[in-house]
């Protein structure tokens, strides 16, 4: 019969097992425990959630990437984060729960994008959320927990970058942009720096055509017109929608102008209204693309960037509250303890503008080769629970780390799982009954313990023991059997014992033990 034809893997997934599985585990369980102590309760959510869910705290920005289908006309999804089922959860059952509410998971979640390097379609997501809490301190305790988890797993040279909704979200919301234009200078903060102003004016065009300006001068001031006109059109810019309708027609009017067009003299005036109004958007776009083509180079130490903020601010009448907001962070953080990370405020942060209503945060850690990889990132969110539904604004903030990003970081040595602590060959078949005796033993005094089952002989079961990396193995026979007794051999150096029953746990023990040290120090 020809063998089936293979079936892979679907693009963006794999499979983890042994050496890689076991340090993406102890990730996990050191990350889990970190947030134990600090009062993080776990939680354990659906995989699988309505598609309404993810578009109401991402918009657009999570569309494209969300594993979606319908199943019995209900649109549903893959879930891509967990901040959001949170939520959902908070609002449905726990908004009479007392609060500040801490809680931690873990699990998997999927995104439809490119697969690169450290970067699948499925990975783990470890995350803390914090709901309830306002105030700068508990920013801090976000922050702290963050990053003392990367170090508690070993992550000792880490970059946190912190930034902040209101230097660039509070001064857009100030200029009354339409709220097409709004989202999108929103959400290109980031291609700006990494694209370049060419490349956002471009895709600006597409929901913008109107737009005239061109990479060579969209930093220039107004266009040049007449003071007059200018007067004008800003008078009339002032004035209600009647109120300028009922001005152009009187003008109009006045110098005896008619309208000669197959078109209503009232439609004529609403569509030169509507060009009229539509004109101060290039002006205000103007002074926001400058704006944020300077924010994008303020990246850098704390005290170095806030004096430069200091100056920009001035310059652009912003509110200089978010200056002193950082301060007082900082100065809080510092209270929770010493930390190892480089910090450094950039205001050129692009982590969901429209969303995110205060601090944003991430963590970069560099590889081996010098590629800076995001291991964390979060921010506060206190305006989701009521946009999820909730009947009272309530304050939230948290954090998620990739694990499968963590672990490509620390070396797991390559080394081949160790299944077993101790791998047990019965030499004939009326041994089994007594060699699950003594795993059993061994078990309930938690060691693993792997039993051959497959009636290989001695030679070629301890070379399966070897190719285990199973560090001790038991063998037992006839003799062994009838007095109680086994042979224990410790694989690194061959050497054999014979050993009572009752001494089994204890000199197993230290055996492996002393292998674990030994294994601590190379």
């Amino acid at each position: 019969m020809p063998a089936a034809d293979k079936i892979s893997a679907l693009r963006g997934m794999r499979d983890v097992f042994g050496a890689e599985y076991a340090a993406r585990r102890q990730i996990q369980d050191e990350l889990e425990a970190h947030l134990r102590l600090h009062a993080y309760v776990p939680i354990d959510l659906p995989i699988l959630e309505n598609t309404e869910l993810y578009l109401r705290k991402s918009g657009e920005d999570m569309a494209a990437r969300l594993y979606e289908f319908n199943f019995k006309s209900r649109r549903m999804a893959l879930r891509p984060e967990v901040t959001a089922s949170i939520l959902r959860a908070y609002v449905e059952r726990w908004q009479d729960e007392p609060l500040p509410l801490r809680i931690q998971y873990t699990g998997p979640v999927f995104r439809y994008e490119k697969p690169q390097q450290n970067r699948y379609r499925q990975f783990t997501m470890t995350g803390a959320e914090m709901l309830g809490a306002r105030g700068l301190m508990a920013d801090a305790e976000m922050l702290h927990l963050a990053c003392a988890g990367l170090e508690q797993v070993g992550i000792r040279q880490y970059r946190l970058v912190i930034g902040h909704t209101e230097v660039l979200a509070g001064f857009l919301h100030k200029l009354c942009l339409r709220k097409q234009l709004l989202n999108f200078l929103l959400r290109n903060m980031e291609n700006i720096r990494k694209r370049g102003m060419p490349f956002v004016l471009e895709s600006l065009r597409e929901i913008y055509p109107e737009l005239e300006l061109t990479a060579a001068d969209w930093q220039r001031s107004d266009q040049a017109e007449p003071v007059k006109s200018r007067q004008l059109i800003h008078v009339l810019r002032e004035m209600s929608d009647r109120e300028a309708h009922q001005a152009i027609a009187d003008f109009l009017h006045s110098l005896n102008i008619r309208i000669d067009t197959n078109r209503d003299e009232d439609e004529v005036i609403d569509r030169l209204l509507h060009k009229i109004r539509e004109d101060q958007q290039e002006p205000k776009l103007r002074r926001a693309l400058d704006y944020m083509q300077r924010l994008s180079e303020f990246a850098g130490p704390p005290a170095e960037i806030l004096s430069q903020a200091r100056r920009l601010f001035d310059e652009y009448d912003v509110q200089p509250n978010v200056i002193g907001e950082l301060e007082t962070l900082l100065k809080n953080l510092a209270l929770f303890g010493d930390l190892k990370a480089e910090i450094q405020l950039d205001f050129g942060l692009n982590r969901g503008l429209h969303y995110y209503t205060g601090l944003m945060f991430e963590i970069h850690a560099l590889t081996d080769q010098g590629e800076a990889i995001q291991l964390c990132g979060g921010g506060r969110y206190d305006n989701l629970v009521t946009v999820l539904g909730g009947s009272v604004p309530t304050a939230a903030l948290g954090f998620a780390y990739g694990i499968e990003r963590i672990a490509s970081l620390l070396d797991s040595g390559g080394a081949a799982l160790n299944q077993s602590d101790v791998y047990v060959i019965p030499i004939e078949d009326a041994d089994y009954a007594y060699s699950f005796e003594v795993a059993r033993f061994l078990r309930e005094r938690d060691v693993a313990v792997e039993v051959s089952i497959d009636r290989r002989s001695v030679r070629r079961s301890l070379k399966h023991a070897h190719r285990r990396r199973a560090p001790l193995v038991i063998l037992i026979g006839e003799t062994e059997r009838q007095r109680r007794q086994l042979v224990l051999r410790d694989m690194r150096g061959h050497q054999e014992q014979t050993v009572p029953f009752n001494e089994v746990q204890s000199i197993v023990e230290g055996l492996l033990a002393d292998h674990e040290q030994r294994q601590a120090r190379t």
